[in-house]
């Protein structure tokens, strides 16, 4: 997907793009943009796509040579080189935009377990009632019920509060909403359908997630990536 983003942002720009004054062009980086028209809009926003993808390859781009090239392309004038070299140079691009994401993501996965390390060490230092699941996430029992555990495939009944480390809550389903009922499957978060696995109805768990059981290095509009995440959960019913 990215490859085919990162082509078609390309593909579009040629097609969009004006060079009026090809021999002039004078681009002031630090003028505040003057986006008159749709046209100017989408522009700006298929500029912002390609750079944003030049940008993740880690490549230094030589910007006048740039936009010398879509000019020249849109002018239908002699390429430089072929069609052949062209779409290898591109493919070896992407190749190399990739393994620049993965080096940058383990880089990332790094920090972030070294600093749940040290936050779930603290965790229990300060809670001896915090206790680590066989699965790597940690749990406290608020209130123990004796119903039924459930399994993948049964339908949970339950309320819940999310928040992150510094205390701020996601979401919640207390004065916000009724009680969620949803089946334990693989479109829970990892998290969940192992929390769920192990608390019997009529308990109240809170579970403190790394980031891996959570939403990773993607998020979510209101979880940032990498976060350690706290569901309170209360379940209700197993059925």
């Amino acid at each position: 997907m990215k490859k085919i983003a990162f082509f078609s942002a390309i593909v579009l720009l040629l097609a969009a793009t004006s060079c009026k004054d090809r021999n002039s062009i004078v681009v002031n980086a630090d003028a505040t943009p003057q986006l008159n028209n749709i046209n100017d809009s989408l522009s700006w926003a298929l500029g912002f796509s390609m750079a944003q993808n030049l940008a993740a390859t880690g490549v230094e781009i030589n910007r006048e040579v740039l936009f010398q090239s879509i000019c020249a392309t849109l002018d239908s004038k002699q390429q430089p080189m072929t069609q052949r070299t062209t779409t290898e140079l591109l493919m070896d691009l992407e190749q190399r935009a990739a393994m620049n994401r993965m080096q940058n993501s383990e880089a990332q996965m790094k920090e972030v377990r070294a600093r749940e390390e040290v936050y779930f060490s603290k965790l229990m230092q300060d809670n001896p009632n915090v206790k680590k699941s066989d699965m790597g996430f940690y749990y406290e029992i608020l209130k123990q019920g004796n119903g039924k555990i459930g399994q993948i495939g049964n339908i949970v009944v339950f309320d819940y509060k999310g928040l992150l480390t510094n205390g701020q809550i996601f979401d919640q389903t207390y004065g916000n909403r009724d009680a969620i009922t949803h089946v334990i499957d693989d479109g829970m978060m990892p998290g969940l359908t192992e929390a769920f696995c192990m608390m019997p109805a009529g308990s109240t768990y809170r579970f403190y997630f790394p980031c891996e059981m959570g939403f990773g290095a993607k998020g979510t509009a209101d979880i940032p990536p990498y976060a350690t995440l706290i569901y309170e959960i209360e379940l209700h019913e197993v059925k």
